[in-house]
């Protein structure tokens, strides 16, 4: 996804699923933002902050898109009822690199440094490939799996057959959320689509997953936590296509004072966002999350934020919440220091 505001920076493979072999490339794009290095303040375990991270073929830095005309096409079926969280409290993931392996030994990998991961985000940078076979078929988890087109195809029904019958072949012995176009607001912003546009794709396809009938398979609009804050210039509103179309409100949410040596506190990056989730009446989850070291800290810091994070997250009842474990271009955000490890696989396992 994109990670924002502050300044721009350049748009990255993200790497949650960076494998499909010949077929579809996945990857996880990411777009960083930081606030400039100052003197090393001392490292605090909250503050306020901002960020996000983007996927697939995201790019970009922010803007401001303009409130734009609510768009009303009908789905194709009737909308099943919004379901319910997963029973048994926050699952927890990661979206991750390859890094020189196979997809599947890097989920081997993850699941052997937090104790094994309840549900795995992935990425599609264009269509999803089919099922069974998918990166995104992964026995016994829960998935967030996420694909792009362009809205204006989407409109003009030159993906109905695909997405049919990818829909209609989505296992339903997980849970499945599937999430068209996320963190869209910098691709509105420079005029890809309109966000009518990308809210009238949204009703299409849930149109077309409705027509599966699985009771499993969930969509979840993911957008950057960045666009709720008043710097953004942004309304989220505008890319909502409404309570009938998504399941599950989800966002990307990262810790953008790292540089100042502080990291955001829990109830300042999440607070806005369980308060639209109780206003419209949805589920909410965290599809990326993270923060490189802050400036001056060992680890000891992040590890305190983590679990405050964590404490916070399964306390407001999130669906899911996966971390973004990446090195990437504005800093590593993998948990590779112990106290990090600790405190994440601490919240796997519990």
């Amino acid at each position: 996804m994109n990670l924002r505001q502050w300044k721009p920076v350049t748009a990255v493979t993200l790497g949650t699923v960076l494998v499909l072999a010949a077929a579809t490339a996945l990857f996880l794009v990411l777009t960083n933002d930081t606030a400039a290095p100052g003197a090393q303040p001392q490292v605090t375990a909250t503050e306020s902050a901002e960020d996000v991270a983007a996927l697939p073929v995201d790019i970009s830095p922010s803007a401001s898109p303009g409130a734009s005309a609510s768009a009303t096409p009908s789905p194709r079926a009737p909308a099943p009822p919004a379901p319910a969280p997963a029973p048994g409290g926050t699952l927890c993931g990661a979206s991750f690199a390859n890094e020189g392996s196979t997809y599947r030994d890097a989920l081997a990998r993850e699941d052997g440094l937090f104790g094994g991961l309840d549900m795995v985000r992935v990425f599609f940078s264009g269509a999803p490939p089919a099922w069974p076979g998918s990166p995104a078929d992964i026995p016994r988890r829960t998935v967030n799996v996420s694909f792009k087109f362009n809205a204006a195809d989407v409109i003009a029904g030159k993906h109905d057959a695909a997405m049919r019958t990818w829909f209609a072949g989505v296992p339903r012995t997980i849970d499945v959320y599937w999430t068209y176009y996320h963190e869209p607001e910098d691709n509105i912003r420079d005029g890809e689509f309109t966000a009518a546009q990308y809210r009238s794709a949204w009703q299409r396809l849930r149109g077309l997953a409705n027509e599966a009938g699985n009771a499993r398979l969930r969509s979840a609009l993911v957008l950057m936590e960045w666009t709720l804050r008043p710097a953004s210039g942004r309304n989220w509103r505008d890319y909502y296509p409404g309570n009938a179309t998504i399941d599950v409100l989800s966002w990307d949410v990262y810790n953008l004072e790292a540089e100042k040596g502080r990291y955001t506190a829990p109830a300042t990056l999440f607070g806005q966002i369980v308060t639209i989730a109780r206003g419209e009446g949805r589920p909410w989850a965290v599809s990326e999350f993270g923060s490189h070291l802050a400036t001056g800290d060992t680890g000891a810091a992040r590890a305190a934020w983590l679990a405050d994070s964590a404490r916070y997250l399964t306390e407001q009842k999130a669906v899911f919440a996966a971390y973004f474990d990446l090195d990437w271009e504005t800093g590593d955000y993998r948990l590779r220091d112990a106290a990090g490890l600790a405190q994440w696989k601490a919240f796997c396992s519990r």
